[in-house]
This record gives C-alpha cells, sequence and structure tokens, in this order.
C-alpha cells in the first residue's frame, strides 16, 4: 500500500493522471481482437479528494486508423465497472495524442477507483493502441479486454509488460465547477473560433482544456478571446469562475 501510494504521486503531473512513462511512447500491443478495449486504473488518494476531471488523451499509433472510438471513465472494481462518463464516438485521423471530451465533469473522492476505458474499432493489420517500454503497473496500467468490457486482464497474460499510453485531465485547481456568483454578472458568450467575455471589467486569466494558463487579459466590459482551438476552456475573472465551450 505504500508503494502504490508513492507511485500514484509520482504518476500525477499536476493536473493529468496517468501511469505511462512519458520520455518513451512508440511501442504497440498487439491487436488481439477486432475491436480493441484498453483501460487504465487510477486509485484517488487524499492529494486528489474534491478535484474535477473534464476529459482525457490517448494515444493512437497506427496512422492508417480512421474508425470511430470512444472514451469512457468508470467507477468500481476490475469486476464490475461501471461507466459514469462517456464521450461518443470520437475520430482519429492520425497518429499522435487525441484529447477527447466527456460532455460532463465528475467530481472523485479518496477511495475512488477511477478507470479510463478506451475502445476503437481496428482491421487485422492496425495496432491503434499506444503503450511505453514498462515496465507494466499490474491492475492499474495495462489492462485489456478481448469481450467488449466485460471481463479484463493484464497484458502480462499475453507476455507483454507495458503500460498504456492514455491519461486524464482534471479542472484547474483554481477553477470552480458552477454559476457566477449572483452579485456579478459575468457572461461567456459563443463567437467564431473563441469566446466573448461580457458583464465584466478587470483581469481575468484563460486556461486551456489541459489546465494550463495560456493568457492574463484585462478585461473591458466586452472582449473577444481567440483564435482558439476546439475544446473546453476556463476563466477566472475577479471571484468568478466558469468555464466555456469553443467549438
Amino acid at each position: 500500500m505504500i508503494w502504490l501510494s508513492i507511485a500514484l504521486l509520482a504518476q500525477s503531473n499536476g493536473d493529468t493522471l496517468r501511469w505511462y512513462d512519458t520520455t518513451h511512447i512508440g511501442y504497440t500491443a498487439v491487436g488481439l481482437t477486432a475491436y480493441m478495449n484498453w483501460a487504465i486504473i487510477i486509485p484517488v488518494d487524499s492529494s486528489l479528494n474534491g478535484r474535477t476531471l473534464h476529459s482525457g488523451r490517448v494515444h493512437i499509433w497506427d496512422s492508417t486508423v480512421y474508425s470511430p472510438g470512444t472514451l469512457r471513465v468508470c467507477l468500481g472494481t476490475m469486476d464490475s465497472p461501471t461507466v459514469v462518463l462517456d464521450s461518443g464516438l470520437f475520430y482519429p485521423t492520425h497518429k499522435g495524442f487525441y484529447e477527447v471530451f466527456f460532455g460532463d465533469t465528475l467530481v472523485i473522492h479518496q477511495g475512488d477507483l477511477i478507470w479510463l476505458w478506451s475502445s476503437l474499432a481496428r482491421a487485422s493489420w492496425e495496432y491503434p493502441a499506444t503503450v511505453d517500454f514498462g515496465p507494466a503497473l499490474l491492475d492499474y496500467g495495462d489492462l485489456i479486454s478481448l469481450d467488449e468490457g466485460r471481463t479484463w486482464s493484464d497484458l502480462a497474460d499475453y507476455g507483454l509488460d507495458y503500460n498504456w499510453v492514455m491519461e486524464l485531465i482534471l479542472t484547474p485547481e483554481d477553477v470552480e465547477e458552477g454559476a457566477p456568483e449572483p452579485r456579478e454578472s459575468l457572461a461567456l458568450l459563443p463567437a467564431l473560433h473563441g469566446f466573448i467575455i461580457s458583464g465584466y471589467i478587470g483581469p481575468a486569466r484563460i486556461y486551456d482544456p489541459a489546465g494550463r494558463l495560456i493568457l492574463r487579459k484585462e478585461i473591458k466590459d466586452r472582449t473577444r478571446i481567440g483564435p482558439l482551438s476546439p475544446g473546453i476552456y476556463f476563466v477566472v475573472a475577479g471571484g468568478q469562475r466558469a468555464r466555456v465551450a469553443v467549438r
């Protein structure tokens, strides 16, 4: 248990949760069925209690894969994971990382077992799921299912010793979900490739979908922010905190 806590802290990097070695990405696990299902599990310790997750990232290795995939967040044990967030279909178009939004958020609590589960259709010659160089963190970093998520096993059962290259992204710690305070009138209005901040005068901070601060700006009642890539952005303006979707 002591070792697990140390390992978890080592893999909790700011606002992302993962198990893989970020300096070694490139090996690919063999695809065993027509529909790949792979997952990691993150035990929530006291340092993560009360944090909010909103999206995940998964690395697609084979650049020829264009079949739709799904990303899910589950709670529970290996025997009975329960889906609590589902991205719906996303469409990989190239080799690399894909950030996938769930359309909702989840507050995590100490003691939870948080799953990140990815599924992707594949042809017999395609290997979409990326792994690191290992070694695997058994029962947490390298789970695979051959029956659409009904049962799970470790890659070690197939002679492989790697962790899946995927991660969960959390809302920045100083961004709280919820409506603006009634005494103030901050409004975030959609705009082409960005959004407009209205009803507020003063300094504001804008965070990108991965929780990184991308802009500090003085707002003068009605100010356009952009251009921005599609995703969920977070605004901290005075005593107000809010989020907005850019499409």
